[in-house]
């Protein structure tokens, strides 16, 4: 399971590389973002207007299976999930995320930074959930759609986000889609010899941890 990731790309960059048109929050400097916790995605409003807006990363309920990571091999197949699929799919922002691998004689295994390197940003497929709270205001929660990896990462990293293209932002984005058949050949997982993993420090497993110690690369203990 994907349980963190950061986000360090300005609004800026963030707004043209997912082409928005109107931005209502944005958030940057994110070094270690965690479940139950609200972070920018990228959607279509009401208006089908790419608009940048604040979400809370987990379902509800939130100890559903599904809450925080969505498998991209069940998604058209329960009702609930096949629902967002439809009308409520969103990219998630990011510039890395978090797994975790055994290093030598260290005691708990380590937390690894996983990266794009041709890719400072990137964005990740997710499906929303949206309804008014008790104050008339919308708001609204996603899952991050995840894929088994591949190579040699797969040994000690079961699971990575769906990361899209250029074509699979525009169709995942385009609201004219509404059929899992037009969106299936996005949501494999990419190659992890394009990714880089790296050792960083295990305060990341604090969800209350946000500094950029979270992803600066150290030496684990190999002795």
């Amino acid at each position: 399971m994907i349980e963190r990731f950061s986000l360090t790309a300005d609004i800026g960059d963030m707004v043209e590389m997912f082409q928005v048109k109107k931005v209502i929050r944005g958030y940057t400097n994110r070094f270690n973002v965690a479940p139950t916790q609200t972070v920018s995605i990228v959607m279509n409003d009401r208006f089908d207007q790419r608009t940048m807006q604040e979400s809370r990363w987990g379902l509800f309920p939130f100890w559903a299976k599904d809450s925080v990571n969505a498998d991209h091999a069940t998604l058209s197949s329960k009702p609930f999930l096949d629902r967002m699929l439809r009308r409520q799919r969103c990219v998630l922002p990011c510039s890395g995320f978090f797994g975790q691998k055994q290093f030598g004689k260290e005691r708990d295994p380590r937390a690894m930074h996983i990266v794009v390197p041709s890719q400072p940003l990137f964005g990740i497929a997710g499906i929303y959930d949206s309804w008014k709270n008790v104050s008339g205001q919308e708001v609204r929660a996603f899952t991050m759609i995840t894929a088994p990896s591949t190579g040699t990462m797969s040994v000690w990293q079961p699971r990575v986000p769906v990361i899209l293209d250029e074509d699979g932002i525009e169709d995942w984005l385009n609201p004219r889609i509404t059929e899992f058949s037009g969106l299936r050949k996005h949501l494999e997982a990419m190659d992890t010899y394009l990714m880089r993993a790296y050792p960083v420090t295990n305060a990341v497993h604090d969800e209350w941890y946000e500094s950029p110690d979270c992803i600066r690369e150290i030496r684990p203990d190999y002795a």
